[in-house]
C-alpha cells in the first residue's frame, strides 16, 4: 500500500451530498424506512481511479474494467463503511479506489483502531509509515516503529483485507523478483537511474517496489542519488 493523493473535491459532489445522504442517515442510523436506491458515488470511480494508473489502493494491483465480473474488477469502496458512517456516504475524502476483491473481503468492518488510509490527508498517517515488505517470507508486515495502537491499525489492514493471501503475495512477489533481477543485471553505479524510473513509473505494487528498493539501498546495492 502507498500513499495516494485523492486531490480536490470535484464539482457535483457537494450536491449529491446534499441530496442523498440523509436517506443513508435515516436507513442505518435511524432505521427508518427502505434501503436508498441511489449509488452515485460510482459516477467518480474513474477520477479516483485515475490517481493511481488504475491501481486497487489497497492490494496495489491492476483493476481491470468496472463492467468486467471477476475479483479485479474496479469497484469505489467506502473506507469507512456506509452501514457504520452513514453521513459519509458522499463523503469525498471517504471514497477509495479498490478492487472488487479487497472491497468485499474488507464488507462493513471496521476495527476498534480503524484501518490504514490509502489516501489519508496527513503525513503521519500515510501507508509508508505504517508498512514495510519482508524480503524473506515476501509478504506485508507493520512497520518496526509503531505505537501499539498503529500496530494494531496496521496487523488490522493487512489481516482484514488479506494482503498476504496467497494469490496477491504470489503476483506481488514475481513482481519485486523482476525487479530485483532486473536491477542486478546492471553495475552498481548505474542502478540508480532505474531504481528512480521503478519508483515514478511502476503501475503496479509501486508501494511494495518502493519499500524493496529502499532495502537494496540500506544493503548498498543501489548508490543513493541524493
Amino acid at each position: 500500500m502507498r500513499w495516494i493523493d485523492r486531490g480536490a473535491e470535484p464539482d457535483g459532489v457537494a450536491e449529491l451530498a446534499r441530496e442523498y445522504t440523509q436517506g443513508w442517515v435515516r436507513y442505518f442510523r435511524n432505521r427508518e424506512g427502505a434501503r436508498p436506491p441511489d449509488y452515485r458515488w460510482v459516477d467518480f470511480r474513474a477520477a479516483l481511479g485515475e490517481r493511481s494508473d488504475g491501481a486497487c489502493w489497497y492490494c496495489e494491483r491492476l483493476c481491470e474494467s468496472a463492467a468486467s465480473v471477476g475479483n479485479m474488477s474496479a469497484t469505489l469502496d467506502h473506507f469507512k463503511p456506509r452501514s457504520k458512517f452513514p453521513e459519509l456516504t458522499y463523503d469525498w475524502n471517504n471514497w477509495i479506489f479498490s478492487c472488487r476483491r479487497c472491497n468485499d473481503v474488507k464488507g462493513d468492518q471496521w476495527p476498534e483502531n480503524g484501518y490504514v488510509d490509502p489516501a489519508a490527508t496527513t503525513a503521519r498517517e500515510h501507508p509508508q509509515r505504517y508498512f514495510d515488505y519482508d524480503m524473506r517470507s515476501h509478504t506485508i508486515i507493520p512497520a518496526s516503529d509503531l505505537s501499539t495502537d498503529e500496530r494494531r491499525r496496521a496487523l488490522d489492514t493487512i489481516g482484514d483485507l488479506w494482503l498476504n493471501e496467497f494469490d496477491v503475495q504470489f503476483y506481488r512477489y514475481d513482481w519485486i523478483r523482476q525487479v530485483i533481477e532486473d536491477m542486478r543485471k546492471f553495475p552498481v553505479e548505474d542502478r540508480a537511474a532505474l531504481a528512480a524510473y521503478y519508483e515514478s513509473e511502476s503501475r503496479e505494487f509501486k508501494g511494495v517496489t518502493r519499500m524493496a528498493l529502499a532495502q537494496l539501498r540500506d544493503a548498498g546495492e543501489i548508490p543513493d542519488s541524493g
